[in-house]
Parts: C-alpha cells; structure tokens; sequence
C-alpha cells in the first residue's frame, strides 16, 4: 500500500497493489505523483469513499472503473455541494465509468476481493473499502477526530452508527483516513475522544 499525502487542496491518495494490479482510492494527487508509484502496472480501478472535491480531483484522468455508492455517484455532479462550487469539477459524467457499489459487495481484485461497507454519516453515501486488514474509511473517523455531519446530506444519528459498525471490525484492523495518521480500530477504541464520549458509557452499563 502506498500513500500520497494530503495536501492543502487534496486529501490523502492511496494506491494498493497485487502483483501487476493497482487500485485506487479517492485519487486526488496529479497523474504524474500517482503513475510514479503506479508504474507499469494495470490499474483496476478506482473506489471512491465519497464525492468532495478534495477526494475525487484526479478520476477522469484514468481510464478504469469508478467504483462509489448512488447517493455519492449524484453527489459528483452537484457542484454546489460537492465543494467545486464557484467553480466546476474537471471531469464529465460522459468520461467516467461508473460503477454502483452497495454494502458487502465484493470487488475483485487479483487473487482477493475488497469489500465494501456503507458508512454514511459524512455523506449519505460515504463507503468504507476493507481489504484484508485494512479500512480506507474516507471522511468518517479519524485518529482523533470525526467527520463533519452538517455537510449537505450528512447526519450526526448515521454518523454515529458509522462508527460504531467501524469499531466492530477486528482490533488489529489499520483504518486508512482521508486526513491525519491512520491507526488501528483498538487505537481508535482508546484514544479517540468521541469514541469514548460516545460508546464508553454505553460499554459499561
């Protein structure tokens, strides 16, 4: 698994890889950051964990599958709410092959599959994107912080149930934000504030 950093305009871009396959995810680094790592590998395509611009600037420069959930699918083209607005995005929808992903689905990907989990909240149709051990969780937690809710179609109430499903996976599993540092579920479990304002209680009743 690689990493391209945020920037001020960009969020973090990642790219796993398979042997001579590559899948992006929420690429928002320029061609040339991304092919450098890409090199002359397949890429497969593309998974969005939700359509803000600063996730999505870079999706029509390849020519692959772009895999994102209906809600956030709409969501790339309203630019008033997208984060593009005053200006437009680059892409069109005629340019991109888009591909509707919903919850437990499978995506193949060389030998393995990733799995997609709904984890609206940031968005309505924010998704999560498991592979083997390891969570690209987008907008919706991060190492001690969460995602904003008062975005258009976010909600504090799906927020919440978001997190709670994310803290549900193995305590080894790394979860990959678009922000900040990545950790695992446990170090999510000890150190996120919300989490403990949240859930802790509820624990030890």
């Amino acid at each position: 698994m690689y990493t391209i950093k945020e920037t001020e305009l960009n969020a973090h871009t990642y790219i796993i890889t398979r042997f001579d396959r590559a899948m992006l995810i929420d690429p928002s680094a320029s061609y040339e950051d991304i092919m450098r790592i890409v090199e002359a590998r397949s890429i497969d395509g593309i998974l969005i964990t939700h359509a803000h611009s600063d996730h999505v600037h870079s999706i029509h420069l390849f020519n692959c599958p772009v895999y994102v959930s209906a809600h956030d699918a709409a969501l790339l083209f309203m630019d008033e709410y997208n984060g593009y607005y005053p200006k437009k995005a680059p892409y069109k929808r005629k340019d991109l092959n888009i591909v509707i992903v919903e919850n437990q689905m499978k995506i193949p990907f060389a030998d393995q599959t990733i799995e997609c989990i709904s984890i609206p909240g940031h968005t309505k149709g924010s998704m999560g994107y498991l592979y083997m051990n390891q969570l690209y969780s987008g907008d919706v937690i991060f190492y001690d912080d969460v995602g904003r809710h008062d975005l258009y179609s976010g909600s504090l109430v799906q927020l919440k149930h978001s997190v709670e499903t994310i803290l549900k996976l193995s305590p080894q599993t790394k979860v990959y934000p678009g922000h900040g540092k990545q950790a695992t579920v446990r170090d999510l479990k000890n150190t996120n504030p919300y989490v403990q304002k949240w859930f802790n209680k509820q624990r030890q009743k």
